[in-house]
């Protein structure tokens, strides 16, 4: 009976993925909506339960520390616009892709939010309570941000989990990404000289700039470049000794 209602639960939300989910940075209205119909209702009752089921189903578990299918499912909504455009139905195949990147996330966050507590990093519950403060006051009221919750089947304990690991992950990764980039001026001047035919102003006189005008955007492209490559042998380094056990759903 728990698996069919399982399947069920991830096939509602998995098929509604754009509709059910808010993204975690995602706005939420400053006035409250207006009374829902009976049918609303009903649904939103259906949704909050297929919620509180998905919290129960566990996807993936790394070094001993779950990963449930409702974490899955926000992850999955939050990346689904890199893949689809405005309008575009995801098909099964899609979902799955966006399913399989949305978990490889999640597993690296949560190697790195172990290894950072391991360093005695840590989101004090100042940090949090004025994390949940500033969002209370960008939705305008203590019901918008009641409504929010509900309409992604999160209680602020859940947020306060998700902005504490969101934080310890922010904390790490400058440490063992940011800090160990650096971009020195030859680099700028030699990628300069490389791409300088394309790198003019956007009015109509398409002017070329000048290495000084163009230091700024080329330095940002270059610790983009050097972030992802970072990023990837430092996920290397925390896969290397782990143990993560991938649940295939059925």
């Amino acid at each position: 009976m728990l698996k069919r209602t399982i399947t069920a639960v991830i096939t509602i939300l998995t098929v509604s993925l754009l509709m059910l989910f808010a993204c975690k940075k995602a706005e939420t209205p400053r006035t409250a909506a207006p009374p829902a119909s009976p049918e609303q209702a009903h649904q939103q009752e259906m949704i909050k339960k297929s919620f509180e089921e998905s919290k129960q189903v566990i996807a993936a578990n790394v070094n001993g520390e779950p990963i449930t299918e409702f974490s899955v499912l926000r992850e999955m909504n939050t990346i689904a616009p890199q893949y689809l455009t405005p309008g575009q139905k995801p098909t099964p195949e899609l979902n799955a892709k966006i399913r399989k990147d949305a978990l490889n996330t999640l597993v690296v966050q949560e190697l790195a939010v172990q290894e950072a507590r391991k360093r005695g990093m840590k989101a004090g519950p100042e940090i949090i309570d004025n994390e949940i403060k500033k969002m209370k006051g960008s939705m305008g009221s203590e019901d918008a941000f009641k409504t929010y919750l509900a309409r992604n089947g999160l209680t602020e304990n859940d947020l306060r989990k998700i902005l504490g690991q969101d934080y310890i992950f922010e904390l790490i990764a400058a440490h063992e990404v940011d800090a160990k980039i650096t971009v020195k001026d030859a680099a700028l001047r030699e990628r300069y000289n490389r791409e300088k035919k394309g790198l003019v102003t956007h009015d109509a006189s398409r002017r070329q700039l000048s290495f000084e005008e163009a230091k700024g955007l080329l330095e940002q492209k270059i610790r983009a470049e050097a972030g992802e490559k970072r990023m990837r042998e430092w996920e290397k380094e925390l896969r290397k000794n782990a143990s993560i056990e991938i649940i295939q759903k059925k």
